[in-house]
């Protein structure tokens, strides 16, 4: 009877604490890499958040309004401006936006970001100012007053240190709402983004 009291008060073998410690210390990793992973995916995240809230904000005033209005994009920022028709073409879009007076709400991407563009009749993403021959340096993407806009891809680009990958959105021309949801950020190294463009 004696001897079955001392057994059961013995204490833990060096092994034990030592497999106990590394588990924990396994734990705690992965679960500071799964976080550090979901801070990632949220800051590539917010600017394309925002691209989509402005989309949706110049769709609505369009159809409120019952006149056009146009998101610039550019490489590195966007804006929601004011648009003026002032023939029915649509193959001059700069000399139709107001510059100064027009901006409702834009934004700027952080340093390491940038956007590329894909208009309809597009294969491939390019540079906002290489989608259309006009010497411009931004895409202008209409909302009409009708509530169509051309369908577009965007891709949200990020090479910050720490925050590499990217996200791609498919515009719908009847909503200019994403077709499918910003859930699917690819996150990768700042080598890899450059082959799948």
């Amino acid at each position: 009877m004696n001897q079955a009291f001392h057994r059961s008060q013995r204490g833990f073998t060096l092994i034990e604490i030592m497999l106990t410690f590394c588990i924990l210390i396994l734990v705690i990793g992965i679960g500071a890499l799964s976080l550090s992973s979901q801070t990632s995916k949220k800051k590539i995240s917010e600017p394309a958040i925002e691209l989509t809230s402005l989309a949706r904000q110049g769709m609505q005033m369009a159809i409120t309004n019952r006149r056009p209005f146009v998101l610039a994009i550019g490489e590195n920022s966007v804006a929601l401006q004011n648009y003026n028709r002032r023939s029915n073409s649509f193959g001059s879009f700069a000399s139709d936006i107001d510059e100064e007076s027009g901006i409702i709400q834009s934004f700027e991407l952080p340093e390491g970001m940038r956007f590329m563009v894909r208009g309809w009749e597009d294969k491939y993403f390019r540079k906002p100012e290489e989608v259309r021959d006009d010497n411009e340096e931004r895409y202008f993407w209409v909302f009409e007053s009708s509530g169509i806009c051309e369908p577009i891809g965007v891709k949200l680009i990020s090479e910050v240190e720490g925050y590499e990958g990217m996200i791609t959105m498919d515009f719908n021309p009847l909503t200019a709402q994403t077709q499918e949801t910003l859930t699917k950020t690819t996150v990768l190294g700042a080598d890899n983004i450059d082959e799948l463009e």
